[in-house]
């Protein structure tokens, strides 16, 4: 199983080339999802990825249990996660207080899952989009500078298990692993 990290700023166009990767690939296609629409924008937001994945992935949504929604994955020849950012902030919004132990905890728990299944699926590629936020000032609030250390923490590790690692600019990827 070949994993492939594509990172970058707020719409630059991560998820159109994970989108477009994956379906380069013939086969079996699942979408994890880990958005969850709180609001009229997100709900618009997801929608549009729906829209776009048409009927050539299955999905699997969840917010949290990431490790338990990638064990679902084995039998797909390949597997897009959208997104890392997403799945942080839902960590950290259901456990206030308590914010780095439980990112630590579920990513923990998602990398053992990820082990598991690289000898024992079929999958070709696990494609895991994320983005980088702490490129900009230093947030002036505390929520949102624990948010942007901890998917610091969250994309350092996956990176350093991705076989190969894009970044994405103004819609164009560039390979940096």
């Amino acid at each position: 199983m070949k994993i492939v990290m594509v990172t970058g700023g707020q719409s630059c166009g991560k998820s159109t080339f994970a989108q477009k990767t994956a379906e380069n690939i013939s086969g079996k296609r699942v979408y994890v999802a880990t958005a969850q629409a709180f609001d009229q924008e997100m709900e618009i937001k997801i929608q549009k990825h729906i829209e776009e994945r048409e009927d050539k992935f299955d999905t699997i949504e969840e917010p949290l249990e990431l490790d338990q929604a990638i064990l679902k994955t084995k039998e797909y020849d390949v597997v897009l996660l959208d997104c890392l950012t997403m799945w942080t902030s839902n960590i950290i919004l259901n456990n206030e207080n308590n914010e780095e132990a439980a990112v630590e905890k579920y990513l923990n728990n998602f990398l053992k899952s990820i082990e598991k299944l690289k000898n024992h699926s079929n999958i070709q590629k696990l494609i895991i989009v994320t983005n980088e936020v702490g490129w900009g000032i230093i947030p002036g609030n505390k929520l949102s500078r624990i948010f942007a250390r901890l998917l610091g923490t969250v994309n350092k590790k996956i990176a350093k298990i991705s076989d190969e690692v894009y970044m994405m600019v103004s819609g164009i990827e560039v390979k940096i692993k």
